[in-house]
């Protein structure tokens, strides 16, 4: 029941956000929120930060946290290429040659999870080395993850993300599902390479690549080191999604696979790159899963611990 309550503020704050974007006006605060919203992210990560210094032990744990963060984010990168694979040859959707575009991978791509790793990072050095957050309670992340989300909602409207239109193909819901398989597939081997169970895989994964908002839920709920292998999971599929993009989306019956491993961040970060590799087309449906997968993570992320 209290995760229940918990999730429903989530969706309380998202929402409520969303509605003070459309009272206010769709575009009076967009240069602020956006602001706002890298504010209350980089502060979010960095108490993470503090927050995973404060587990026992983190300093012989730290390296095998990466690793385990790696071989979630193949596995999970690997389960969505072949559900996706297989929901094109279902539907027989493949890309044309003049579709076909190849992309350098450059350093502006790969700067953002650089920084982000880079906060955390210094979030949990600081709390190794100095006092100074002696203070600091976990509780006071989730306070500023009701912030985030409000933001977040307030966001969408102001982007004029509108899913009607969207809502009479059923490919809109099919290649979210197909991510959420994938997911979830990559999350099933997990547990057989580490020592984690079955039900902290499934919950370190559900993020789709949303890395600041599964990482600070995961360890709200009470278990930073499963919070932190899941930021940097999630992280680094957004990072290999950038690698990964361009080449997947050169091969015929892959192209849903593109946006796959994308997850949260195709209707964001990654948008650009599908645009370039896919053309055109792709916008809307790479948009509509983006959406559908960020309002399931705050979701789905709570339930594998009630």
């Amino acid at each position: 029941m209290q995760t229940l309550w918990y999730l429903l503020k989530l969706f309380l704050s998202l929402g409520l956000g969303a509605l003070v974007a459309h009272l206010a006006g769709k575009q009076r605060f967009h240069k602020g929120t956006g602001k706002a919203l890298d504010g209350i992210l980089y502060s979010l990560l960095f108490l993470m930060g503090v927050n995973t210094a404060r587990i026992p032990d983190i300093k012989s744990q730290i390296m095998q946290i990466g690793l385990d963060a790696i071989v979630a984010t193949v596995l999970v990168t690997i389960g969505c290429i072949v559900t996706a694979v297989l929901l094109g040859l279902l539907l027989n959707r493949k890309v044309s040659p003049s579709q076909r575009v190849v992309q350098r991978i450059t350093w502006d791509r790969l700067k953002t999870p650089v920084v982000m790793i880079s906060i955390v990072i210094a979030g949990i050095a600081m709390a190794l080395v100095t006092p100074w957050f002696d203070w600091f309670e976990s509780s006071m992340i989730t306070i500023i993850l009701y912030l985030l989300l409000f933001l977040v909602g307030m966001q969408m409207v102001q982007h004029e993300v509108d899913l009607i239109p969207l809502l009479k193909s059923p490919l809109m819901f099919l290649l979210p599902l197909s991510t959420v398989l994938g997911t979830y597939l990559g999350a099933l081997v997990f547990p057989l390479v580490s020592t984690y169970t079955l039900r902290d895989s499934l919950a370190l994964v559900s993020g789709f690549g949303w890395y600041s908002l599964s990482g600070v839920l995961i360890s709200s709920l009470g278990d930073p080191q499963l919070g932190a292998v899941s930021f940097l999971s999630n992280l680094f599929r957004e990072s290999l999604a950038f690698i990964l993009i361009p080449v997947v989306s050169a091969l015929s019956h892959a192209s849903f696979s593109a946006i796959s491993i994308a997850g949260a961040t195709s209707m964001d970060v990654t948008l650009p790159l599908l645009k370039k590799s896919l053309g055109d087309s792709v916008v809307p449906l790479a948009i509509a899963h983006g959406v559908i997968m960020t309002l399931l993570a705050p979701f789905l992320i709570p339930l594998w611990f009630v």
